[in-house]
């Protein structure tokens, strides 16, 4: 622990000295001497209803934000919006989009890894990303290129607010947002006003490391109303808590190795040469290294006495690194804007899932399927023919943990995912600007370029010896091509005998995919009257899809290539009628439709084939998949009573059809493709409002989803049909009934929708020593599913995985803080997980054929975690 907090401490001494000089410079302002920032996004901090994170006595403030690519009052703008500004992010300790996830009603982040979105239940765990995500103007998702499509998870530090809209945003922002979208809005640099802003943490997790954080962010006018800077730096340390253990003695090998440092840089600049034009050149630059996965083994821990271990004996980490130029105009042209953006987006990560889990499971079948036209001989250490369970080392991993023999202990084929993105984005929009035309309207063209890669390895240094233990024959042999000649595609140490793939590779997989985009979009808006307003949007878009594809090594059976490609032209309409009745209530009605891309699979080694056909799939698995859409209709208002009570509710029925869906083949597979499954609907409600009570200030979030699967997929299935059974017919990949399995659902896991989502957050604001100071306290609870998955329904065959997959339980998360202001520095503590609560919040599944119990890993919250909160903030708007 004392090297923990020494490296903590050493990695924030130098921003400490950089915050010193910098705040030194000239220009620095008092809150009460500054002038309002370019930009600014309101008066005072805001969630969803436009509350304030400190309430003042004059009421709730207001906030401005552009959802409708158009700066509007929240309260006015008709689609269910989620605000929350700095100050916001700040009073909840908000530190990335997992946090805001809890104060954000009909919203799901998977915390496997994939950091995956869902709005309102539309997630699926292949495809193309179903959530628009947004740096300024730059869209950042990726979609499901190979195994562990991770999006990058942008850090809360000095960002002007977020904004999460839920519903198909398809006109507007285009593909990808089809159940909605998540914009992070950085601060901009102000040519007018000076500020600083410095945010520290110092925390200890129980069971675990210390935390630390230090940032700080600095803007300058340069030339007073014509050129402003503005830099940030920012670094935190996420401490482990979680141990390697050794799988033979259950002894800890690595303590806390789940530890992860965090960076992040920006450089904003604003130049006015005109009142009428504003150029605002941007760079961001982002890194995390994350040391190892924060998911532990059931088998070997005991999370009631704060025992948190993991088997896996390699690493499952590595750096993800992104960085963002980008450059925005704007002319103002009178009563009209002329609005142009132009990004490129850099990303490359480093991750990986457990590959010796899966070999080992994967080895567990061999013997199983020894038999066959090559007919090889028993292996040695088997009593009986084409059956693994009468061998002696039978099974070399189930859920009790990791069992191999003396003679292969400390074997490990580790995986290493390398994933990358390289995006061009550019965008024109022309839009009114005219606040006394009854017109209002928007007209654009979107142009976009997305190229991603994933390559997959699987690494074995001594994969010729397991197999002569386990089945009596070379790795050679097993996977010769023509069952004669002995396979030549492996070389270890070095790659100098095969020199095609990295050495010691034995599962080889490289794709990459191009997506390319150009869509022309319009929006117009027509006030009837004061109060009655019609909106119709339309966007038309052209994309083209291709894929590459390389896999070789032993178990890929070779080498081989495929290539796919597709085209398409679709379109979202919108329609919304609202009706302001007066200024604190408005009212709306809405229809808008979204859309993703189709996309390309790349053809499933050899020795998937049996499962495949068990799957429905005898002619494997399909080269291409289609596009699919969303229909959102919905009905919502926005009412306040005085200055103390804001509410926002909206009630939806989503139609999902042709859902883009990664189908896992059990048995000796344990592989993915996507595929096409039919039609679902996700309905529900949100409710959000904001209370003051004088010092009392006092929010909700609350929200109910259903999202489930109308029709079987395919139609003509026989529910009930699957290898498990032994009885012929069609398998069902999904049944009418079933719950919609998001990007969470990976290896086995039901990824479903939690039916209720409730937040409730309470703070009192008051006086002590003549100084402000509050107290907040914060409660979340996610609901247990209902309904099951497909992967958990005997009906759905061909993914029903033999009966293991359980549903996730309720959960239930709480947070206190309490904080006392020094002039314009707030200094607070804080509790997170007061209850040290450890639900199941994921888990993951090994592969099994059903001859041995699967291996499990499993997903939790972080233990309690206590500590102090540093937050100075001075100039403008402060």
């Amino acid at each position: 622990m004392k090297n923990s907090l020494d490296a903590i401490l050493s990695s924030i001494a130098v921003p400490l000295a950089a915050a010193g000089l910098l705040s030194s410079m000239p220009g620095t302002a008092r809150a009460d001497e500054a002038a309002t920032a370019t930009g600014a996004a309101g008066p005072a901090a805001q969630e969803v209803t436009g509350a304030g994170a400190a309430p003042r006595t004059e009421g709730l403030q207001e906030v401005v934000v552009t959802a409708t690519r158009r700066e509007e009052e929240l309260s006015k703008v008709p689609i269910s919006v989620t605000a929350l500004t700095e100050e916001a992010i700040d009073s909840r300790g908000i530190k990335d989009f997992r946090d805001i996830v809890r104060f954000t009603p009909g919203v799901t982040i998977d915390d496997s890894g994939t950091n995956a979105i869902s709005i309102r239940g539309i997630s699926s765990s292949g495809g193309a990303g179903t959530t628009g995500i947004y740096i300024d103007d730059t869209p950042i998702q990726m979609r499901s290129v190979g195994f562990n499509p991770d999006d990058t998870l942008p850090k809360a530090f000095d960002l002007q607010r977020v904004e999460v809209l839920r519903g198909p945003q398809g006109t507007l922002f285009g593909a990808g947002a089809e159940g909605g979208a998540v914009r992070y809005i950085m601060t901009p640099a102000s040519t007018t006003a000076a500020d600083t802003y410095v945010r520290s943490e110092l925390s200890y997790t129980e069971h675990g490391q210390p935390n630390g954080e230090f940032g700080i962010a600095v803007g300058r006018p340069v030339a007073d109303g014509v050129f402003g800077i503005r830099a940030s730096l920012w670094y935190r340390y996420d401490g482990g808590w979680i141990n390697r253990v050794d799988p033979d003695t259950g002894a800890i090998i690595n303590h806390n190795i789940n530890y992860s440092n965090s960076y992040m840089a920006r450089l904003a600049a604003t130049w006015q040469p005109s009142p009428s034009v504003t150029i605002s050149p941007s760079f961001l630059y982002q890194r995390q290294d994350k040391h190892d996965e924060s998911t532990y083994w059931p088998a070997y821990s005991n999370p009631d006495q704060g025992q948190f271990n993991t088997a896996t004996p390699e690493r499952v980490g590595g750096p993800d690194t992104y960085y963002l130029p980008a450059i925005k105009l704007v002319w103002d042209l009178g009563k009209t804007q002329l609005i142009g953006d132009a990004s490129y987006y850099n990303r490359k990560q480093l991750t990986a899932y457990q590959g010796t889990v899966y070999d080992l499971s994967y080895w567990n079948t061999i013997p199983g399927v020894l038999g066959g036209p090559n007919e090889y001989p028993q292996p040695p250490a088997c009593a009986a023919p084409d059956d693994a369970t009468s061998c002696s080392w039978f099974p070399l991993i189930d859920a009790t943990g990791i069992h191999l023999p003396p003679a292969l202990r400390g074997t490990q084929t580790p995986n290493v995912m390398t994933n990358t993105q390289k995006s061009y984005t550019a965008e024109l929009r022309w839009q009114s600007a005219n606040p006394s035309s009854r017109w209002t309207w928007t007209a654009g063209v979107f142009w976009q370029q997305a190229k991603e890669g994933s390559i997959e390895e699987l690494k074995s240094t001594n994969i010729d010896q397991v197999f002569n233990y386990l089945f009596g024959l070379s790795p050679a042999t097993y996977y010769s091509p023509d069952g004669v000649t002995p396979a030549g595609f492996y070389s270890c140490p070095t790659n100098a005998a095969y020199p095609v793939i990295p050495a010691c590779d034995i599962y080889y997989n490289n794709n990459t995919t191009i997506d390319r985009q150009i869509a022309g979009f319009g929006e117009v808006t027509y006030a009837f009257t004061d109060w009655m307003k019609l909106t119709l949007g339309e966007r038309v878009a052209h994309t083209t899809f291709s894929l590459e594809h390389y896999a070789d090594g032993y178990e890929n059976y070779g080498p081989g290539s495929s290539s796919a490609s597709q085209s398409e032209t679709p379109n979202t309409p919108k329609a919304v009628l609202s009706f302001q009745v007066d200024p604190r209530n408005l009212y709306y009605l809405s229809y808008a439709k979204g859309f993703r891309v189709g996309g390309g699979n790349a053809p499933l080694p050899p020795y998937c084939d049996a499962d495949l056909a068990a799957a429905g799939y005898p002619n494997g698995a399909p080269a291409t998949y289609k596009s699919d859409y969303t229909q959102n209709y919905e009905v919502g208002a926005k009412n306040g009573v005085g200055d103390w009570l804001r509410v926002a509710t909206s009630a939806y029925y989503i139609e999902w059809h042709n859902i883009q869906q990664n189908l896992y083949i059990a048995g000796a597979c344990g592989l993915q493709f996507t595929d096409n499954l039919g039609t679902a609907v996700a309905k529900g409600f949100d409710l959000q409002a904001e209370m003051l009570f004088g010092p009392v200030n006092i929010d909700l979030a609350g929200g109910y989803t259903d999202a489930r699967f109308t029709k079987n997929s395919p139609l003509d299935c026989n529910p009930g049909v699957g290898r498990y059974t032994g009885v012929p017919g069609i398998p069902c990949k999904a049944v009418d009934g079933d719950a919609i399995t998001g990007q969470e659902g990976i290896n086995y896991a039901p990824g479903t929708t939690p039916p209720w989502t409730v937040a409730v957050g309470l703070q009192y604001n008051f006086k002590l020593a003549a100084r402000d100071a509050f107290l907040r306290a914060d409660w979340q609870y996610e609901a247990r599913s209902p309904w099951l998955a497909a992967v958990q329904d005997p009906n759905a065959g061909a993914v029903y995985f033999y009966g293991h997959s359980y549903s996730y339980p309720s959960n239930k998360f709480t947070s206190l803080r309490a904080g006392m202001s020094f002039g314009d520095v707030q200094l607070a503590a804080f509790c997170d997980n007061l209850f040290d609560a450890h639900p199941v919040t994921n888990y993951i599944f090994g592969q099994t054929d059903n001859t041995f119990t699967p291996q499990q890993n499993t997903n939790t919250f972080r233990p309690r975690t206590f500590g102090l909160n540093l937050i100075w903030h001075s100039g403008a708007g402060h």
